[in-house]
């Protein structure tokens, strides 16, 4: 011993005494409420070393390490995830039995020998609850459900791990689907459970929203493992950025029971990749019947209009019939008329000459028989140009009806289209001005033989 004129105390005899009066105070096991701050599992030994910590807010309050022995962890880990669906993990609240334990080199430190796991699950069901009032609070639970999704949901960011089966699944089906619809979707690899799961996937969903343009929806896909390490998503943040992005987010991150806070504001949740990917496949489905539909009703109409333009076109036709024939009836009616009115006149020139003659006669019935001869040969001169006269009026009138004859069937709509002109409507309506018609309308041409339609390319307004 030194010489010193002070009392003094070595190291190993302090921590003996506090390892003596640890013993004797602490002599049984308590149960402790804590956070756990890091676990600290080692996988060969099998031996778990949490470090505890308690909070208030952001602050540290108290801190203490523990160990979990191989043997009790085993047994504890297995009835917590049996209970909590969870695997013992950083961040978590426990409520644990342990003995208070003094060692002179490690110092104090607390030996777990059990967990409850209803605690931890009512911590983590009073944080999600936290989380849902908190989001309906701010008015964004509903948010992303609002967004319309796009008809075709073409374009996919998915968000998974790509050694997943459910992202295999995923894959698979879009990519080999029976209707061959065609999909565009890129990967942005994450975390999907246990510690940095929330810090990860919201950092991929920041990377999508910087190229928001190039993509339809998001799909979040988890495959496998059951409902273990579902906590990440009902994280508030989390389900926050998901709330809150800017395009339709699906969920299938594959468990069949409570639907997490994320699934919960997600556009659309189904259960299994395999169901999102089968979601997707109906979207385009949807589409193939209205595009089926529209079809179908364009056919109708198209076929009930042509149906209406060939009635109309029929009644033109017979219409034109109607008044070339009632044209051609009339004027051979006048014809008649004027033939007979020809005839009657004739005869009554006759007639008075003949009572001339006669007159004539019984006037001259002693002038010298020269005279009578003269009178008889201007008489006969008389009626042969009379008859010549008579004949020449027939023959101009039976012209005239010829020549309106022709005229008549050349204005016939068949003999006019048959040298080569056309009729064209537009509307059913027949076109006299090109300034009724605009650039791209469709007009329909008639021939001799047959119809067609063109499309309006230019139009020169020429007066």
């Amino acid at each position: 011993m030194e010489n010193t004129d002070k009392k003094y105390y070595s190291l190993l005899q302090i921590t003996r005494s506090l390892e003596s009066v640890i013993q004797k105070t602490y002599t049984k096991s308590y149960w402790v409420k804590a956070e756990i701050a890091k676990l600290n599992y080692y996988s060969h030994s099998g031996h778990c070393y949490p470090e505890l910590v308690e909070k208030e807010g952001n602050k540290v309050l108290a801190q203490i390490r523990s160990t979990i022995w191989a043997g009790n962890f085993d047994r504890i880990n297995k009835k917590f995830r049996e209970i909590t669906r969870e695997n013992l993990a950083d961040g978590m609240r426990i409520l644990f039995l342990a003995r208070v334990g003094f060692h002179p080199v490690y110092g104090i430190s607390l030996n777990i020998s059990d967990i409850e796991p209803a605690f931890t699950l009512g911590e983590m069901a009073r944080e999600r609850n936290a989380s849902i009032q908190r989001l309906q609070k701010e008015g964004i639970f509903e948010q992303n459900k609002r967004l319309p999704l796009p008809l075709l949901p073409q374009r996919i960011a998915v968000i998974s791990v790509e050694t997943s089966k459910g992202y295999h699944d995923f894959t698979q089906i879009i990519e080999n689907n029976n209707w061959a619809y065609s999909f565009f979707h890129l990967l942005f690899p994450a975390l999907l459970q246990g510690e940095g799961a929330v810090k990860s996937i919201k950092a991929q969903l920041a990377r999508i929203k910087k190229a928001i343009r190039h993509f339809d929806v998001v799909v979040i896909i988890r495959g496998g493992g059951g409902d273990i390490g579902l906590s990440s998503f009902d994280s508030y943040s989390l389900a926050k950025a998901v709330a809150t992005f800017p395009v339709p987010v699906l969920s299938g991150i594959g468990h069949a029971t409570n639907e997490t806070v994320v699934e919960m504001v997600a556009h659309a949740n189904k259960i299994t990749p395999t169901d999102l990917a089968y979601f997707l496949i109906q979207q385009f489905h949807n589409f193939s019947v209205r595009l089926q539909e529209s079809q179908k009703r364009m056919v109708s109409e198209a076929q009930r209009r042509l149906q209406t333009e060939n009635r109309r076109v029929n009644e033109t036709v017979r219409q034109l019939n109607f008044a070339t024939q009632d044209l051609v009836n009339r004027h051979q009616s006048v014809i008649r008329v004027l033939a007979q009115q020809m005839g009657g006149n004739t005869q009554a020139i006759l007639n008075t000459e003949k009572d001339k003659l006669t007159k004539t006669i019984s006037l001259l019935q002693f002038k010298p028989t020269q005279l009578i001869l003269s009178r008889k040969a201007s008489l006969s001169n008389t009626e042969k140009n009379l008859g010549v006269f008579s004949r020449q009026n027939i023959n101009a009138g039976q012209n005239r009806l010829v020549l309106l004859n022709e005229k008549v069937n050349l204005l016939k709509p068949e003999n006019i289209l048959k040298r080569g002109y056309s009729i064209t409507t537009f509307n059913g309506k027949p076109i006299r001005d090109a300034r009724q018609l605009s650039k791209n309308e469709v007009v329909e041409t008639t021939v001799f033989k047959g119809k067609f339609k063109s499309r309006i390319e230019t139009i020169d307004d020429e007066k």
